[in-house]
């Protein structure tokens, strides 16, 4: 097994300082036995099962899709990732197939060299970054317990020879200097998320990821986001627009730090993150309030 997984499983029962009672509820079952990963839960499925059936439940979300050329290539993208890594082409797959070809309608991937990705469900969007050449390099960040998640289901896709080349881990500014060309995607522990104000980037996203963790926590990454000042960078954020924590917490996203300097692209309610499908009745269900998302223009010079 690959250095880097061995480093996070040694460490996978150690707490983290920024994990939020979301995660303590849902990374409670979670752990790495003689078979591998037990107890996922709380950021998707991988189900195996009833393809014909996703495809039908899915043809309301496809047609929010440009249905270009481009589509079609992340599309074929994401199906090939998704029997690689022995998944159904579920909905959580979709959604982000359908968010790459929103975003090329609204910004130039050729202009994109790196990116931030914060909080990824089994590395899906940073595999179909990757896999589509989209981005030179992907800085991936998340807890301990689902970046562990995200990297096995990566390397099931490139294969361990690459996984070996492309994948670093780094926990320290300091460690910056270890990341050559050769590297694709450097990945960070959440607790380590101070590195992001050193990071030169074009495009920072956030999946479904923000509303789960304390207000403290996404203020931090606002103020880390924002210290770059050496040039304008897109942020595309999807998140629920209140959310209740165990804790009893609310995250809202009228909350989050924004600079009234930004450029805002897109602001609006998210029409393939409003409701789910399920296999049993009722087969349409709709979460517990809205989800917005937005693009912005980050650091515009004033």
């Amino acid at each position: 097994m690959q250095k880097i997984l061995l480093k996070l499983i040694k460490k996978i029962d150690q707490k983290e300082s920024v994990s939020s009672s979301h995660w303590s509820k849902y990374h409670r079952n979670l752990y790495f036995g003689s078979k591998g990963l037990k107890g996922l839960e709380g950021f998707g499925n991988t189900g195996k099962n009833f393809q014909l059936l996703h495809k039908l439940f899915q043809k309301k979300f496809r047609k929010l899709s440009s249905q270009s050329s481009f589509f079609e290539k992340i599309d074929n993208s994401a199906q090939q990732i998704s029997r690689n890594q022995k998944r159904a082409y579920n909905l959580d797959i979709l959604r982000q197939t359908i968010t790459l070809d929103f975003l090329n309608e609204k910004i130039n991937f050729n202009e994109i060299k790196t990116t931030i990705i914060i909080g990824d469900g089994f590395g899906t969007m940073t595999t179909l970054l990757l896999e589509n050449n989209l981005t030179k390099k992907i800085f991936l960040i998340n807890l301990r317990k689902t970046l562990l998640v995200d990297l096995i289901y990566l390397q099931m896709t490139i294969g361990e020879k690459r996984f070996e080349n492309e994948v670093i881990l780094i926990d320290d500014k300091n460690h910056m200097s270890k990341i050559q060309e050769k590297h694709r995607v450097i990945a960070i522990e959440a607790e380590n998320y101070h590195i992001i104000k050193d990071i030169k980037k074009d495009l920072v996203l956030n999946i479904a990821s923000f509303q789960e963790m304390d207000m403290k926590v996404i203020k931090n990454y606002f103020k880390y986001l924002y210290n770059d000042t050496t040039k304008p960078f897109y942020f595309y954020l999807c998140n629920r627009e209140e959310k209740l924590l165990p804790d009893r917490s609310i995250i809202k996203f009228k909350n989050y730090q924004f600079k009234k300097t930004d450029f805002i692209l897109i602001d609006e309610l998210c029409p393939w993150h409003q409701y789910y499908y399920t296999f049993k009745p009722p087969f349409k269900r709709y979460y517990d309030g809205p989800t917005r998302h937005q693009l912005r223009k980050i650091n515009l010079i004033t």
